[in-house]
């Protein structure tokens, strides 16, 4: 197989895998199976101000690599579900960050351990050195793909 057939195969591949990670159908089986009524978009923008919160709507924009309108919903969403809160920046009383309740933590680790139970279900056939390759091979593409892009 030639290098440009091998590059196709791999954009239908991750076109495949976005498709399969934005359907209704996924989040649905998530909701159900962790008990969680938050989108996976939602649960991602959970996952970053629990990772890197309290911080700053702007700063997690960047980091959820969402656009602002997306993002501002989610907030209002996670926000009226008491997962989050804004509390005020101790350095600067005018600036509000977003902070994880204990509701929202509980809400991410019953998502995680339903994705997980998931995942385990789906690839039971793959043995621990293939699913370690998987991991680390896509790990080193998602590096790649957000390096430079170099013009020609």
């Amino acid at each position: 197989m030639t290098d440009e057939a091998s590059r196709r195969r791999i954009n239908e591949a991750i076109s495949s895998v976005r498709r399969l990670m934005s359907s209704r159908r996924l989040d649905a089986l998530h909701m159900e199976r962790s008990g969680v009524p938050l989108s996976l978009v939602a649960i991602g923008v959970l996952h970053r101000i629990i990772d890197f919160g309290p911080i700053r709507p702007t700063e997690l924009a960047e980091r959820a690599d969402i656009q602002p309108a997306a993002l501002s919903r989610q907030i209002r969403i996670l926000e009226e579900g008491g997962y989050t809160v804004r509390v005020t920046a101790p350095e600067d009383g005018r600036v509000a960050l977003l902070e994880a309740t204990a509701r929202g933590h509980e809400a991410y680790r019953l998502f995680v351990a339903a994705n997980d139970a998931m995942l385990a279900r789906q690839l039971s056939e793959w043995s621990a050195r293939e699913l370690n390759d998987l991991a680390d091979r896509m790990q080193r593409l998602v590096a790649d793909l957000r390096g430079p892009l170099d013009e020609e």
